[in-house]
């Protein structure tokens, strides 16, 4: 037990890592039974309070954090538990803001310094897969306001389902172009144009700086 505590406590980021990929695996198992949408809920929530727990570790702990977590449980808590399922957009924008924030604060803290830890590595994946959680809640919020905004193969006139949402974030994010969601309005497209170039911009920057100290310290 006390080794496990030590382990979270020196590496907050593979924890984070952690969780966001055991989540991926549990949304594709997921039915459409109370208990799934339960833990499916669940673990949208805890995923936000743990990247406001690594963002309070960074340089960029504020306020801010504090406000978007607060923010986004309670419109969260609202619309799940309380039945106004109109504030699920609000719930949504809050919680990519909040990730987009978070990762924002992350690459802040592989850029303090010129030594690279492990728990940076890990932080290479964390800041990713918070980048695609934020860009999957985008476009819940886009397809909440402009309806018909994303299609698919199948069922293309239905709203696209969470894990449809987030395989498509994967795809843009990833640059593997093997999504079969297609963004096409112009808010949706604008939305997949930020992402495709975020995405460019922190494998060039962020992974290539981490990749080259690494190189450089072993030299």
């Amino acid at each position: 037990m006390h080794a496990s505590i030590a382990f979270i406590k020196r590496y907050p980021f593979a924890m984070l890592l952690a969780v966001q990929l055991l989540s991926v695996l549990f949304y594709g198992f997921m039915t459409d039974s109370k208990t799934s949408l339960l833990i499916f809920n669940c673990l949208g929530l805890i995923v936000p309070i743990l990247a406001v727990w690594v963002v309070y570790r960074s340089p960029m702990a504020s306020w801010v954090g504090f406000t978007l977590i607060t923010l986004s449980l309670s419109t969260s808590l609202l619309a799940l538990l309380g039945g106004y399922t109109q504030l699920l957009v609000w719930a949504h924008g809050f919680e990519s803001l909040l990730y987009f924030y978070a990762a924002a604060g992350m690459v802040l803290v592989m850029f303090a310094d010129d030594i690279v830890t492990v728990d940076e590595l890990y932080a290479v994946g964390a800041t990713f897969t918070l980048l695609v959680w934020g860009f999957t809640l985008a476009y819940s919020v886009c397809q909440q306001i402009y309806p018909n905004s994303l299609l698919a193969a199948i069922n293309p006139s239905n709203p696209r389902s969470w894990v449809e949402l987030l395989f498509m974030s994967f795809s843009i994010q990833s640059g593997t172009g093997v999504g079969d969601v297609i963004p096409i309005s112009s808010p949706a497209r604008a939305i997949a144009s930020l992402q495709i170039f975020s995405s460019v911009m922190y494998l060039t920057i962020a992974v290539s700086r981490l990749v080259g100290l690494t190189i450089q310290f072993k030299k």
